[in-house]
């Protein structure tokens, strides 16, 4: 369930319903009024975060970490599903905090990943470590 490659299968899924709710926000904030635009940000925000999930899940992390990623994608896909029947205030909030968690995990093994690269110092007879 939080394997690489079932990530990767619902993160794709994840961007296709993302994208969907948001073409259909789109189209309600055509229709009805600007109400709907907190929709729109809503939805470009899961968007962004089902790409990072699906660029996380070909990263090279600990099991814990692929949970962590799974469960986020997991609940863009339930959020879909409850954007037709919550509030669009908690439509923005509830992107904001999987985006907000899914670009920690990116960055922080974007940062480890890279700090070997960093601190390579001399040793004593002048070569790198």
């Amino acid at each position: 369930m939080f394997k690489p490659q079932t990530i990767k299968a619902f993160s794709i899924v994840a961007i296709v319903l993302s994208a969907i709710g948001l073409l259909l926000s789109i189209f309600l904030a055509k229709q009805v009024n600007g109400i709907f635009f907190l929709g729109i940000v809503s939805w470009a925000i899961l968007l962004w975060a089902s790409y990072i999930g699906f660029r996380l899940s070909s990263y090279k992390l600990y099991e814990d970490e692929y949970k962590k990623v799974g469960i986020r994608i997991y609940l863009i896909i339930v959020a879909f599903v409850l954007f037709f029947f919550v509030g669009l205030m908690i439509g923005l909030v509830l992107s904001v905090l999987l985006l907000g968690t899914l670009w920690a995990l990116k960055s922080n093994y974007d940062d480890w990943d890279n700090s070997d690269k960093v601190f390579d110092e001399p040793t004593s007879d002048g070569t790198k470590v």
